[in-house]
This record gives C-alpha cells, sequence and structure tokens, in this order.
C-alpha cells in the first residue's frame, strides 16, 4: 500500500514550553514562589557557585530546573547574584502557580 492511498486517523498537538512549564507549576508548585531557570544544563557550574545545588548526573538531559525559594525577593536575588555572574539564562519567577516576571522584559 502506497503512503497516499493509506488514511491515517491521527491527532497532532503543539505544546509550548511555556504550556508545559505551567502544567509542571500547576501540578507540584501550585503554592509559594518558584525560579525557573531555562537550559539549566549549561550553566551548571554558575549555578553550584550562586548556591542552587545542581547534580550534573541527575539533571544531565533537563531543559528546566525549578528552585523553590521563601519569598519573590529571594527569587530576585537569586536572579541578580546569576546575572552579575556575567551569565545570563532565561530566567522566571512564578508566585502560587502565575508568572510574575522574567529576566527578558515586561510580561504582558
Amino acid at each position: 500500500m502506497k503512503w497516499e492511498d493509506k488514511n491515517l486517523y491521527q491527532n497532532t498537538f503543539c505544546v509550548s514550553m511555556d504550556d508545559l512549564i505551567t502544567v509542571w507549576l500547576e501540578t507540584f508548585h501550585p503554592f509559594g514562589t518558584i525560579l525557573v531557570i531555562w537550559d539549566a544544563k549549561n550553566h551548571f557550574e554558575l549555578l553550584n557557585k550562586c548556591g542552587i545545588l545542581v547534580n550534573s548526573i541527575e539533571a544531565y538531559n533537563n531543559k528546566v530546573i525549578t528552585v523553590e525559594l521563601p519569598t519573590v525577593i529571594d527569587a530576585y536575588e537569586v536572579m541578580d547574584s546569576i546575572q552579575n555572574e556575567g551569565y545570563h539564562p532565561f530566567m522566571q519567577v512564578y508566585r502560587d502557580g502565575k508568572l510574575l516576571s522574567d529576566n527578558v522584559g515586561p510580561v504582558a
């Protein structure tokens, strides 16, 4: 049978990384302050230097690291300490499952 002759029933869904992190946070971190660090595997040494203990063996294939912090101010202080080292991974601050801001620009 040729590919053109075969009718396939399929559902195709595109899922953005924003959607994935939103579902993750709603499921596992519905309350509290969360700092989300994207592509953290590229910044393990920097994160460890800034006090975020990441085991590179456990997180070897990650896309995101979530860090629970006591307050929103603490999240911004951690973001500042990372950026003061001269590196700028994409980071977002969430409170109670809602995005407050990121380190790129205003959140609409």
